[in-house]
């Protein structure tokens, strides 16, 4: 369950500072930004529609896996807008990989953290899911929010303060998520035994 919420805290805070950057940052209207997320929305769920079709040896694989892929994306997309650039058709396909990962990252972890309740306890386990889940979307949009407002104003006096400022949330993102991935890795392990 802690993975759960890390990932989802992760995956909404970051959402949360690239429209506040897309947006107050670099001057794009709600639906530009809005679209940019769609190729991370339309891979999430792709992948957490069709991993159980990949075979079942590289299911242990896929949480860490999901978690690097995610990691790595993120550092493509801080790459790509550090110096307060539009990223172009790349910042597409980093996002569309950034939803590849997360749908890795939470889809199977979701399946192991209820495969193993039993029936009588389903309904408690659906509850404290949907409410890990939404605890950790608000702690991600509460950390990396002020996380970037806070930079933004710090970072004011040149240019570029909202590149900077979501460079630093990227950052901050993707080694979370490495050290998620770690987790991820030791909790594969530990479920194989």
């Amino acid at each position: 369950m802690v993975q759960i919420g890390l990932v989802m805290a992760l995956n909404a805070g970051l959402m949360f500072s690239f429209a506040l950057h897309l947006q107050s940052g670099l001057g794009r209207d709600a639906l530009h930004a809005g679209l940019l997320f769609a190729p991370a929305a339309l891979a999430l769920g792709a992948v957490g529609l069709n991993w159980r079709r990949m075979t079942e040896r590289w299911h242990a694989a896929l949480v860490p896996s999901g978690f690097v892929i995610a990691g790595s994306a993120c550092v493509l997309c801080g790459l790509l807008l550090r110096d307060g650039g539009s990223g172009g058709a790349w910042l597409y396909a980093a996002m569309a990989a950034a939803g590849l990962g997360v749908g890795f990252a939470y889809s199977p972890n979701l399946t192991r953290a209820l495969g193993s309740v039993p029936a009588q306890d389903a309904a408690d386990a659906s509850g404290l899911l949907v409410t890990v889940t939404q605890l950790g979307q608000l702690v991600g949009i509460a950390t990396l929010g002020t996380l970037y407002l806070n930079r933004v104003s710090y970072y004011a006096r040149s240019g570029s303060a909202g590149a900077h400022a979501s460079a630093l949330g990227v950052w901050v993102t993707a080694v979370a998520l490495a050290g998620t991935a770690l987790l991820g890795a030791l909790a594969g392990a530990s479920h194989r035994r």
